[in-house]
Formats: C-alpha cells, sequence, structure tokens
C-alpha cells in the first residue's frame, strides 16, 4: 500500500459457504480460543458463520501486508473498544477496521491513517429511519432526508447510518459522540458509487471537515459500504479487493476511488 492509500476488501462470506462448506473447518483452525468461544456464544448458525467469517478474513487480509501467518495475530481494543493489533508489536503500524453485515464482512486496512473506520449494511435491512433520523441526525441531514422522493428514503437513510458509523468508528469514540454533531451530504437519488462524501462537524465536537476523507459505494445493489479516515487533509486512494480467506481474491479496478 503507499501512504495515503486504504484498502477496502470484501468476503461475500455466503456464498463462499453455498461453494464449500469446508472451509468452515480451515477457519476454525486460525482463530484462538478466546474467539472460538466468542463464534460460538452466538445461538444461530448463520451468527457463528458471520463471525467466523469476520475473524478469518481479518487475520487473512492482515498477512497479505507482512510477514505473518493468519493464525499468530494477536489483538487487544482500546477503551470504548475498538481493536487494535496487540502482538507482533513489529506490525502494529498496520491499522484496520471490520464490519459486517448478513452476507457481507468487510476489512478496511492502511498503514498510514489509524483512524480509520468502515461500516457495512443492507439496504432491505428493517429501521425506523425516521426516528432515529429525527434523535440521532443533524438538522442538516434531516432536512435532506425530507428532499428524497418517498421511494429512495430507505436507501438515503441507510447511506447517511454507514457514514456516521465509518466516522465514530474511526475515531474509536463509538456512540459516546453525539451523532447529531456532524452530518454528510449525499445525492437525493440512488448512487451505485464510488464516490467522495464531504462531512461537516459542529459545535462542540472538535474536528476539521478539512482534515477528513469519506467514500462510499453500493455493492451489488445490496448493501451500502462507507469507509472514513483522517487523512490530515491529504487525498485517499482506495482500492476495493473481493476474496475468500486462504482460497484467492481479486481487485475490482471499477470500484476504486481517488478523493480530491
Amino acid at each position: 500500500m503507499t501512504p495515503h492509500e486504504a484498502q477496502l476488501w470484501c468476503f461475500f462470506y455466503e456464498d463462499a459457504w453455498a461453494a464449500d462448506a469446508s472451509i468452515a473447518a480451515a477457519y476454525d483452525a486460525l482463530i484462538t480460543p478466546d474467539e472460538r468461544q466468542r463464534v460460538q456464544s452466538f445461538r444461530f448458525e448463520k451468527h457463528q458463520r458471520q463471525c467466523l467469517a469476520a475473524r478469518a478474513l481479518l487475520r487473512t487480509v492482515l498477512s497479505l501486508h507482512a510477514p505473518v501467518a493468519p493464525a499468530d495475530w494477536r489483538f487487544d481494543t482500546g477503551r470504548n473498544g475498538k481493536p487494535f493489533i496487540a502482538s507482533p508489536a513489529a506490525h502494529q503500524a498496520l491499522h484496520f477496521n471490520l464490519a459486517h453485515t448478513q452476507g457481507l464482512v468487510v476489512c478496511a486496512v492502511s498503514w498510514t491513517h489509524a483512524r480509520l473506520g468502515v461500516d457495512v449494511e443492507t439496504f432491505d435491512r428493517g429501521a425506523s429511519a425516521a426516528e432515529i433520523a429525527d434523535s440521532h441526525f443533524s438538522a442538516d441531514e434531516n432536512a435532506l432526508l425530507k428532499r428524497v422522493p418517498p421511494e429512495h428514503h430507505h436507501h438515503a437513510f441507510m447511506r447517511l447510518w454507514t457514514l456516521k458509523e465509518s466516522f465514530i468508528k474511526a475515531t474509536g469514540e463509538g456512540l459516546s459522540t453525539p451523532l447529531n454533531q456532524f452530518g454528510f451530504e449525499i445525492d437525493t437519488a440512488p448512487v451505485e458509487g464510488p464516490g467522495a462524501v464531504p462531512v461537516r462537524f459542529h459545535a462542540p465536537l472538535q474536528e476539521r471537515a478539512t482534515q477528513w476523507r469519506f467514500v462510499q459505494w453500493a455493492l451489488r445493489g445490496r448493501f451500502a459500504v462507507a469507509l472514513g479516515a483522517d487523512t490530515g487533509g491529504a487525498p485517499l486512494h482506495c482500492r476495493v479487493f473481493d476474496t475468500v480467506p486462504l482460497r484467492g481474491h481479486s481487485e475490482r479496478p471499477d470500484q476504486a476511488f481517488t478523493t480530491a
């Protein structure tokens, strides 16, 4: 990766499981006992599969960027739960963030951007959009949603939601940051992407919009994905890859994007 680059790795894990259910055993061999306990704590198999897919994706993507076996990575979390590499210590400057939804797990990685966040949601996910927007979105975002044609309202809501999640995951502050203290300006019609999205911060949140870059995609027409990074004001080049961990990967040049 170049200094101003972030990569987005996408694992459509339900497709992979349907093609070869034996990958579950291969992925289970990569994880720690604590991670295995976390996987098994889920009641339903579909959630166990999603958790296992996320762990396998993270470990194999990191190993593509450092001479460390996928099973040898160890992780810890910050005060608000944001994970980071605990060992090997020599590779702690490799920054990452994970997100998942039904059918897709994604991993963002960068050597440069410590404040890096990614989120993914399905556009058909049930959510009380109006209630959430009224209580958690900025005034500008709520005004934008009122301009969106009714048939596109939920689509626009999910795009805004993933963008907001990508920011609070990047800072590591989570929901301790009031969601109405920052907002995004998106198109009112569905966009396949990729594309840059500007952010605006409101007092008392002490962030500078000029330091941040956000990119959003609509993958397969079903998934909203947003990536945010504090670049210090530098452009951000995003490369996108499809992968099946331990099986192979391919770059998606059509989804690459460079911000201003």
